[in-house]
């Protein structure tokens, strides 16, 4: 409707037909359960939650990946049960109930469903689907009919031809002399073949939304992970700071003790000066720990979405009474090279990649389409009145072609440019492949790494439990220094922070498998770090892993 655009009288109301206000309402791919932004208001602002926090639901097609229809996953469940992240089962038994009321510990399901509820990258990743969603309805319009209503007034001298012709036809003079005219048509315009063009681009925009989808699922899974990974920072910050308060503690009392052997003269200044050195060196050490322990729980504060200096009590480690069960109901399904096949296939991003493909693909077939004709029909009915016209009824219809025969190389740059859209895809799922066999052997070789660090640190626990329990007796009779029961503390000290240590890290090695396999919990369970006769790594995983112990109490210098 081209001539259209030339009129200054003419007003043009651009109206869809309601069969094609019908049919466009069940081509959306995405509808959300409820308004994204109530959610956050269901969240208090101390830690806990009010109710269970559903999360917006993703409505998908059966044939998208079977991912996308674990993406919605944290709706229509309680926060200890997600199925879109779940990726610490092994440790989501940190506390029972679905909230923490004020005053008491947040457990990791809670803080998960927080985070799920309130981290502003989920509303980003939300809002993009929906912005995809409607790319995907202006794509499809083209494929129904367009009806516009045009109406014109005016009045011309005798010498010009009554007002901008329409669909079908135009107005015709009658008489001589000035004319005034006033027409109403109703005007529709249909794409019947396009070569392409449309289809293409609907592809386009289809793949593209799919892609928005399985984002969202690797985010509400990101979200996840970096949650439970910073709550364990908080675990190993507190219990880093008990250790150092523990260390004060006897640092303290070895001062007080070694000043009143040097008062009665069976010690020597240089070993007061050596306590107090120990104390200061102690007191240092724990104000890192506490400066340590705040700063994580701010990050935990940050990945929940909520004001970094909202105050933080989480479960302790030593009270998860179920941990030792949930690492223990299950097995691995196999061998390094089977976790590769199942990231391979449970990975958001391998869809995404593969829908990056789609997408270009669908582009290259809009651009051929660019080189042959459009077919279209247009058809038109309306009235006109006025003077010096021919008044009345008027209708028309009729079959258009148009064929672009020179643009100056523009759709040739176009093809161009999609063709080497594909093989950047191609590429890029290449990349994408090669970055979660890393991902999978990096995380693989952490669990055993870390397990084996929870084996060889347990052993110095108890040797240097034991090493100052002996010191501190023969302290006591006398036949032993305050530079030795110095050294060891200073030993069991940091014995004590190697374990604690090592511990979270095997528990956060395991989320990181988890996060790696896209959220397979079950895979999570057994030992990985028992070897043959050989030393090498068993191509069937044991059926059990080792609890980590917690550390045994300090007998007094």
């Amino acid at each position: 409707m081209g001539p259209r655009s030339q009129t200054v009288v003419a007003t043009v109301f651009g109206l869809r037909a309601a069969v094609g206000v019908c049919l466009l309402a069940g081509c959306s791919a995405v509808e959300f359960a409820r308004d994204p932004s109530a959610i956050a208001a269901q969240v208090a602002l101390n830690g806990t939650l009010a109710d269970k926090v559903p999360s917006p639901k993703v409505d998908t097609r059966s044939a998208r990946d079977a991912s996308s229809a674990a993406s919605a996953s944290a709706a229509n469940s309680s926060p200890a049960s997600h199925s879109t992240g779940d990726i610490l089962q092994v440790v989501a038994s940190f506390a029972p109930g679905d909230s923490a009321p004020p005053g008491e510990s947040l457990s990791l399901p809670q803080a998960i469903a927080i985070g799920m509820a309130q981290n502003p990258r989920l509303r980003s990743a939300r809002a993009a689907i929906l912005r995809a969603s409607g790319e995907e309805v202006v794509a499809f319009s083209p494929f129904l009919p367009q009806i516009d209503l045009l109406q014109q007034t005016g009045a011309v001298s005798a010498t010009l031809a009554p007002g901008v012709p329409g669909n079908e036809g135009f107005i015709l003079a009658n008489g001589f002399g000035p004319r005034t005219y006033t027409q109403t048509e109703v005007g529709l315009e249909w794409t019947l073949y396009d070569f392409g063009r449309t289809c293409g681009r609907y592809h386009q925009a289809a793949a593209r939304e799919r892609i928005t989808e399985l984002q969202l699922v690797r985010a509400n899974q990101t979200v996840e992970f970096d949650v439970a990974n910073a709550y364990l920072d908080v675990l190993l910050a507190r219990a880093s700071r008990r250790v150092q308060e523990d260390a004060v503690r006897r640092a303290q009392a070895i001062l007080g003790d070694t000043a009143a052997r040097r008062k009665e003269g069976v010690a020597l200044k240089d070993d007061v000066l050596r306590a107090q050195v120990q104390l200061s060196e102690s007191r240092a050490a724990l104000v890192v720990a506490q400066q340590g322990e705040y700063d994580a729980v701010s990050r935990l504060n940050n990945t929940m979405g909520r004001n970094a200096e909202v105050p933080v009590a989480v479960v302790e480690l030593e009270n998860v009474t179920d941990l030792k069960s949930a690492l223990l109901q299950s097995s691995l399904p196999g061998a390094l090279d089977q976790l590769l096949e199942t990231a391979a296939a449970k990975r958001p991003e391998v869809g995404v990649a593969r829908q990056a493909v789609v997408a270009a693909e669908g582009g290259r077939e809009a651009a051929r389409g660019e080189f042959l004709p459009r077919i279209f029909a247009r058809a038109a009915a309306g009235h006109t009145d006025g003077e010096n016209v021919i008044t009345g009824w008027q209708e028309g219809a009729g079959l258009h072609i148009d064929a672009p025969l020179y643009a100056g190389g523009k759709h040739r740059g176009e093809l161009r440019e999609a063709n080497a859209e594909i093989e950047s895809a191609s590429a890029d799922a290449q990349t994408i492949l090669d970055n979660i066999s890393l991902q999978v052997n990096l995380a693989y070789r952490g669990v055993v790494a870390a397990q084996e660090q929870v084996s060889l640190a347990r052993p110095a626990v108890e040797q240097s439990a034991e090493a100052l329990r002996i010191v501190g007796q023969r302290y006591r009779a006398g036949t032993a220094t305050p530079t030795d029961i110095i050294d060891a503390e200073t030993a069991a000290t940091r014995s004590d922070e190697r374990y604690v240590s090592a511990r979270i890290g095997y528990l956060s090695a395991l989320a990181r498998l988890a996060y790696v396999l896209g959220d397979d919990q079950e895979t999570l369970c057994s030992g990985l770090t028992q070897h043959d006769e050989d030393n090498r790594i068993p191509l069937a995983p044991p059926s059990e892993v080792p609890m980590p112990r917690a550390i045994p109490p300090r007998p007094a210098p």
